[in-house]
């Protein structure tokens, strides 16, 4: 049979959704049920690797704990968000206009309330295929035509494309939809399921026909106990607020003159900061931000609704327009290749600026931002094709006040090919995901020591020792000679 669903229909039944708690089974006594996918993750697919598009997959678990008489959710995952760096995180929707980033290894956590979370909250419960099944099932209004393959047509609040849900003697064969990705366009996003037992379903997650994701899945019933210790406050320690509209992320730009004409954006959305250098012949800026897209949800979303691939850049660039009356946007230096910092450069292209990257990512990058696929931007009105420009050592751009050069680094543990900025005259080095303190103390955070010290040492040897260093994620500013005293610590003495 085909199920229909529409935004209206969905709308109608969220409340009596909420007050049903979308109950599996009411036959036991459980409080919730965790469902747990174990498995690799491949970063190359997920652009996020140390090579774009090259297999490199790691041991990744993905949990989710729903409650059987409320809205709850609880994820917690484990794996790499880059080849660098381990992650271990959790995040709770207590209510439904509450969600909570849990931090039980390093209290207090950090709670956003006062915006609703309820669409959130049903794509994390989707992760669970019994809950997607029982959600449908539950909801008999949603059908509007049938067939024969057991298809079913759903629009799903928060996602702009249609998903098609296929079940086979209730349980879930595979959820297909489409998203905008960066540096990939629109493409198919498909959950592939195989159901051994009833108990242990196996899932195969695709990007664009790439593997991004497989892995065997469990259920555990969370006694009554378990359940409610993970409603509650991490250390017994009040939670940081903090106003709803600023969960998952959002644009609150805000520009910091750090040096005469050397210029930090931050906020560009939450968590990214921007260089930006003042130059007679116009601006130079460092890296080309696009939405993420949260891809183990059903359906996808984005991480910062309603602007797509290229619209975080297209604001980036209407703020500077703001905040440099009648300046031209010379250049953009693109870091790295990873997603989140090359996906918005056609932004950059359509307001005429020359983009430049390291040249072992320069073909890739040409290639996938000229993409046929990828979706209507200011760019795509200029019916013009992108050029990217390689940086094999150095490029200097000239400027009787502020020359900027932007400079090749050499392969590193968190990719294989970087740039950083550098206004030489200012003494300002701007870099991105190799040095991200977390404080001003003269020793690199421990959970990042491998990529922190290696920068330490790349940074002592080519940059002066009074150059400041900026980073894209700390508002954190570090002398090179600071650096210099990592070195010196037991943590960088004993990274191989």
């Amino acid at each position: 049979m085909t199920l229909r669903l529409n935004n209206r229909t969905l709308k109608s039944l969220l409340p009596a959704l909420l007050i049903l708690g979308w109950s599996v089974s009411d036959a036991d006594d459980t409080a919730a049920v965790e469902f747990c996918l174990t498995g690799q993750f491949d970063l190359g697919v997920r652009l996020q690797g140390m090579q774009p598009r090259v297999p490199e997959r790691y041991p990744t678990d993905f949990c989710v704990i729903t409650a059987n008489d409320s809205n709850r959710v609880h994820f917690h995952a484990k794996g790499k968000s880059n080849p660098d760096m381990d992650g271990d995180w959790a995040v709770s929707f207590i209510a439904e206009d509450v969600v909570r980033i849990v931090n039980r290894e390093s209290p207090p956590d950090i709670e956003f309330s006062g915006v609703s979370v309820v669409n959130e909250a049903l794509s994390y419960r989707r992760m669970d295929p019994m809950r997607l099944v029982a959600e449908l099932n539950a909801n008999p209004g949603w059908l509007e035509s049938e067939d024969s393959i057991g298809a079913k047509v759903a629009h799903y609040p928060g996602s702009r494309f249609e998903a098609m849900v296929t079940v086979e003697n209730d349980q879930l064969q595979s959820f297909q939809t489409s998203v905008d990705l960066p540096l990939r366009g629109q493409v198919p996003v498909v959950w592939y399921w195989r159901w051994p037992t009833d108990s242990t379903p196996e899932l195969r997650l695709y990007i664009d026909g790439e593997l991004l994701f497989e892995a065997e899945g469990r259920f555990r019933a969370v006694p009554e106990s378990e359940a409610e210790a993970l409603w509650q406050l991490s250390g017994k320690m009040e939670a940081i607020a903090v106003p709803g509209d600023r969960w998952p992320s959002r644009v609150s730009m805000q520009l910091e003159e750090v040096a005469a004409g050397v210029y930090m954006v931050h906020g560009v959305r939450t968590g990214f900061s921007h260089l930006v250098v003042d130059t007679e012949k116009g601006l130079v800026i460092a890296d080309a931000p696009a939405g993420w897209i949260e891809i183990h949800q059903i359906p996808p979303t984005d991480l910062v609704p309603g602007l797509g691939v290229s619209g975080l850049s297209e604001k980036f660039i209407e703020f500077l327009a703001e905040q440099f009356p009648n300046k031209p946007i010379r250049a953009v230096a693109i870091t790295h290749a990873h997603d989140d910092h090359a996906g918005g450069a056609r932004a950059f292209a359509a307001a005429g600026a020359a983009i430049y990257a390291p040249a072992d990512a320069a073909e890739f990058l040409q290639t996938t931002l000229n993409d046929w696929n990828l979706p209507e931007d200011r760019f795509s009105l200029q019916s013009r094709r992108l050029e990217v420009l390689p940086v094999d050592s150095k490029v200097i751009l000239a400027d009787p006040v502020n020359p900027v050069e932007i400079t090749a680094i050499p392969t590193n543990p968190h990719v294989s090919a970087a740039l950083g900025v550098w206004a030489r005259d200012a003494g300002v080095f701007f870099q991105s995901d190799l040095h991200v303190p977390d404080s001003d103390q003269p020793e690199p955070r421990a959970d990042r020591a491998l990529t922190e010290c290696w920068f330490a040492q790349w940074a002592v040897k080519a940059l002066p020792a009074e150059t400041i260093v900026l980073n894209s994620h700390s508002n954190s500013a570090s002398p090179v000679s600071r650096l210099a005293e990592y070195l010196e610590t037991p943590i960088c003495q004993e990274v191989p």
